[in-house]
């Protein structure tokens, strides 16, 4: 409520009083208690500054569209780039360019990753890998040091070439990664999918021994437990010669942990031929050597399909390149691969 009544001078020094005081008292100048008075308790909200800048290039709507069309493209494919996902989603380079694309994924969430071959290890994974470092590491004490080399006779394992009609063109292309966030380490994977473009696979068996190299490699079109079982009563022994004898006689190998090759069926053919399997724990490929070695062969596949300019392969002499190529390996590489297990 307005006062207007008439002021007195001992008023007027007071409330002058109080204003210095005040101003005194929180540090502050005359002035500023001044305006303060003046103003009241009331302060002015801070209202948020005005957006500088352009406009976004890309809108709610084409970025929903861009999403979709991404989860579409991983279904058929997980090597695409940005590119070919702006076109399959209908939008236009012309609108924004490859890098704001590129960016405005990566504001999503999603990054250009390096696709998984393998599941992510869980915690009882972690465990049973490092109960399986211990018992290792005991048992490669003493006399047992060179255990890798001497007393494994071979390590076994299957792999898949993937059949491309222009091989030169393949191997050209960006491999390996995916647009993906980095929780669906689980989802997006270049392994295991029947629905990926890339028509028939070749399948091999391989074997690798220490100081022999490739001791086996058989061709197969598919694995399950009856044919893994049939597999091991006709090559096993075979493999086991050409593989020498190791220290204290044992037949001991080395393989992952494939459902089809650790069945009934195949521990019993196992048990026919006295063979022993070195278990090692699951999705711990980097614990069996040969993985290396089918990286090195897959790599010398595809620079061969670049230097020979190989544009056009059919299935049977893909097939054969990839048997010529692994009885090629170098005995000295695989020795040093399996000598690297000790290390």
């Amino acid at each position: 409520m307005v006062y207007h009544g008439e002021i007195s001078a001992e008023q007027k020094a007071l409330s002058m009083y109080l204003k210095m005081e005040s101003g005194t008292s929180c540090n502050i100048s005359k002035s500023s208690a001044q305006r303060i008075c003046k103003s009241g308790c009331k302060s002015k909200a801070k209202s948020k500054p005005a957006r500088t800048g352009r406009p976004n290039k890309i809108d709610a709507r084409s970025s929903q569209t861009l999403v979709r069309s991404l989860k579409k493209c991983r279904k058929h494919s997980v090597n695409f780039d940005v590119k070919s996902l702006v076109k399959e989603s209908g939008l236009s380079l012309q609108m924004a360019s490859r890098r704001t694309f590129s960016r405005h994924l990566n504001l999503l969430g999603y990054r250009f990753l390096q696709a998984r071959k393998k599941g992510l290890l869980t915690e009882k994974d972690r465990k049973r890998r490092l109960s399986f470092a211990r018992k290792t590491k005991r048992l490669c004490l003493g006399p047992n040091a060179n255990f890798w080399c001497d007393e494994v006779a071979f390590y076994l394992d299957g792999v898949s070439f993937v059949h491309k009609y222009n091989p030169f063109n393949a191997a050209m292309t960006p491999k390996s990664r995916v647009w993906r966030k980095k929780s669906e380490g689980l989802e997006i994977t270049t392994k295991g999918s029947k629905e990926l473009p890339g028509g028939q696979r070749v399948h091999v068996m391989v074997a690798i021994a220490y100081g022999k190299g490739v001791v086996l490699r058989v061709p197969y079109t598919k694995m399950d437990g009856p044919f893994f079982a049939q597999f091991i009563k006709e090559h096993f022994r075979i493999a086991f010669a050409r593989a020498g004898p190791k220290q204290k006689g044992r037949r001991l190998f080395i393989m992952d942990n494939d459902p089809c090759q650790t069945s009934k069926v195949a521990m019993k053919a196992l048990e026919d031929i006295e063979a022993e399997m070195h278990v090692i724990p699951a999705r711990s490929p980097d614990l069996n050597p040969i993985e290396n070695m089918f990286h090195l062969v897959k790599n010398d596949l595809q620079r061969q399909a670049i230097c020979e300019n190989i544009t056009a392969e059919s299935f049977n002499e893909f097939e054969k390149r990839i048997l010529n190529t692994l009885d090629k390996t170098s005995v000295d590489v695989i020795d040093r691969t399996i000598d690297s297990m000790s290390g």
